[in-house]
């Protein structure tokens, strides 16, 4: 089980010497390759049939790296919520926010994930599936799920905050009544699409989520 630190940040900390540049890009290569890879399998079968070995199958790496690099199937979890979050080339979400607030924040929160659906639509459709499976009785999934939607909802709140404080946003204006509402919202959005996409347009609730944004912040 992770520790609490490690939820917070979604990642096990880990504790590893320093390595050359080559192995560095290499092992940074492969662990690109295997997060792919599980997405894969996720995305098509979900997580509950995922496997360690399937996935350094998948990848082209033994076992025994996967293993090496993650951990266990909990921990390589743990790594590809983080890095849908967080990294440089695949975060959908944190980075694309930058240090804008109040309602322009909120358009580059949703504008993010509909790049994430174009850009990598794999990784988000296997990040849809977990949070369906997360409804059943699984700790692990329902943890990694839980703080990926607790950190979600303290981002959007903190940028609704700062325009509340810049004067932006009205002082009214509930900050975490926004966040569960856009994240709610969102959801519904993403289950809709995934469920019946030849007469729902994710686009469209894309769409719809921007305009939900200008309603929630300016007609309090």
């Amino acid at each position: 089980m992770p520790s609490k630190a490690a939820q917070r940040r979604l990642i096990p900390p880990l504790d590893l010497p320093p390595r050359p540049r080559v192995k560095q890009a290499r092992s940074e290569l492969s662990t690109s390759r295997l997060l792919d890879a599980a997405a894969e399998v996720i995305a098509a079968g979900g997580y509950h049939r995922m496997t360690l070995k399937v996935i350094g199958e998948r990848a082209g790496y033994s076992y025994g790296l996967v293993t090496e690099r993650f951990g266990s199937k909990e921990g390589l979890l743990w790594t590809l919520v983080d890095s849908m979050l967080h990294d440089e080339d695949g975060g959908l979400v944190i980075p694309a926010l930058g240090a804008s607030t109040g309602v322009p924040a909120l358009h580059r929160f949703v504008a993010a994930i509909r790049e994430g659906w174009r850009r990598r639509p794999v990784h988000m459709r296997a990040l849809s599936v977990l949070m369906f499976e997360a409804a059943l009785p699984s700790p692990i999934l329902q943890d990694a799920i839980a703080c990926l939607h607790r950190e979600m909802r303290a981002v959007t709140e903190a940028v609704v905050r700062a325009g509340i404080v810049e004067g932006s946003v009205p002082a009214e204006v509930d900050a975490a009544q926004i966040s569960r509402t856009l994240l709610g919202s969102l959801r519904g959005v993403v289950f809709q699409a995934m469920l019946d996409p030849d007469h729902f347009s994710l686009e469209q609730g894309f769409d719809d989520l921007d305009h939900l944004v200008v309603l929630l912040l300016t007609n309090n």
